[in-house]
């Protein structure tokens, strides 16, 4: 009991106090408290809704049939004490969105709310899923309160490329108390759907990456864990998973209070199955640009075409680092890229990101899980995040713009930088 009780008041400080709280509050226009009170910072970027997002995800539809090239966008609101997603779609390569669905959770109206979402379509058949099937997860019932809190990861389906969507399953019901967050999916080389989240739900862990899998979408089997460390306050979560053309899956993960100088680094590893992704204590390689920037937290990844067969692989994140604390020079205004995703321990390089934000030094909504995905022709990158519209008493809105991926980002050192301030971790 007195672990639980431990652990509950530790999950409010790195979870549900940036995660639920401060989102809620935000989507409805209530100030979260503690965020720095600034003007609006978008210096590039339009605004893609109102009404409040957050884990803004894109597909690009690649087995649809017609619908072949469409770009969907997805972000978790929170409306009427609701949580629920809304679904956007580009038929013009990122430059304009209309929003075509919705999906209405029971599970995460009356205050239960619901958050940390991903989208994806599938490549290839699973049980009665054909290719081209989208899926949606999110976790429901994140209430704040670590006591009453009864969070699940509940997976919707899609038969109409977005536009109306049915209850599929749940992957996990947590018991009262600890709390399951921010799924992904892959296609294994078996052919099994893949499911990864991050768990509070161990004692000896107060957050841990783990993953199941399925063959029909519906029924979950092989609870496994993917990635932990024995200090019980480091947390690894928010994973993010693209395919190589030659097979290789590429898994990206932030590692919150490992690094005593940044908060959460972000960290990558390989699969050759998008099963097994080796011992879950090993951490993998952490990402450090040409120039010594370090991304810190809510990492995502997207493929785009490159000069070699195995293409490019393009990595989003909250804010930028110097590789010996402080802000690096691109922190809010950039990407990185690696252009030989056969070496992915080196040749990571900083791109300006198309929505910049001249003000980002970490809250629940700036920059928090932004998206990136490539132009059809692949030679730029339409990007989504997050940041408040007017000021912190506004919600907190979805931005997008489109830039070049073979942009500089400038030859400025991530050395010795402006102090960083400390945050909570999550």
């Amino acid at each position: 009991m007195v672990v639980r009780k431990v652990r509950a008041w530790l999950s409010v400080l790195f979870a549900a106090l940036l995660l639920v709280v401060g989102f809620q509050q935000i989507a409805a226009g209530v100030p979260a408290g503690g965020q720095d009170v600034a003007p609006s910072d978008v210096d590039k970027g339009e605004l893609l809704r109102t009404g409040g997002s957050s884990y803004p995800r894109m597909v690009r539809l690649q087995h649809s049939g017609l619908a072949d090239g469409r770009v969907l966008a997805s972000m978790t609101t929170y409306v009427d004490r609701a949580g629920f997603a809304v679904i956007y779609e580009s038929r013009d390569d990122g430059e304009t969105f209309r929003q075509i669905g919705e999906i209405r959770d029971p599970e995460g109206a009356d205050a239960k709310g619901m958050c940390c979402s991903t989208l994806y379509e599938l490549p290839r058949q699973v049980g009665d899923m054909p290719a081209g099937t989208l899926l949606w997860a999110g976790t429901a019932g994140v209430g704040a309160d670590p006591e009453e809190r009864h969070s699940s990861i509940r997976v919707w389906r899609s038969d109409d490329h977005g536009r109306t969507w049915s209850f599929l399953s749940t992957i996990v019901q947590a018991p009262v108390g600890p709390g399951v967050w921010e799924p992904e999916f892959t296609v294994s080389a078996q052919g099994d759907l893949v499911a990864f989240y991050s768990d509070d739900g161990d004692p000896k862990h107060d957050q841990k990456m783990v993953q199941v899998r399925s063959a029909d979408g519906r029924n979950w089997t092989d609870l496994r864990e993917t990635l932990k460390n024995d200090k019980f306050t480091v947390r690894p979560g928010m994973s993010g998973i693209r395919q190589l053309p030659d097979g290789t899956y590429v898994m990206v993960y932030e590692v919150c209070n490992y690094d005593p100088v940044h908060i959460c680094t972000v960290w990558m590893r390989t699969s050759a199955d998008g099963w097994d992704f080796g011992d879950p204590y090993d951490l993998g390689t952490e990402i450090v640009s040409e120039t010594g920037g370090q991304p810190l937290g809510t990492p995502t990844i997207a493929w785009a075409p490159g000069p070699g067969p195995n293409g490019r692989l393009v990595l989003a994140y909250q804010m930028l680092g110097g590789d010996n604390g402080g802000w690096a020079p691109g922190n809010g205004r950039t990407l990185m890229v690696n252009d030989n995703p056969s070496d992915l321990a080196r040749g990571w390089r900083e791109i300006p990101s198309p929505v910049q934000l001249s003000y980002n030094k970490g809250s629940v909504c700036r920059n928090f899980s932004p998206t990136v995905l490539p132009t059809s022709d692949g030679k730029s990158l339409i990007h989504i995040t997050t940041d408040f519209e007017k000021y912190i008493g506004g919600p907190c809105e979805a931005f997008h713009a489109t830039g070049p991926i073979d942009a500089t980002a400038g030859t400025a050192s991530s050395h010795d930088v402006k102090p960083l301030d400390p945050r909570p971790g999550r």
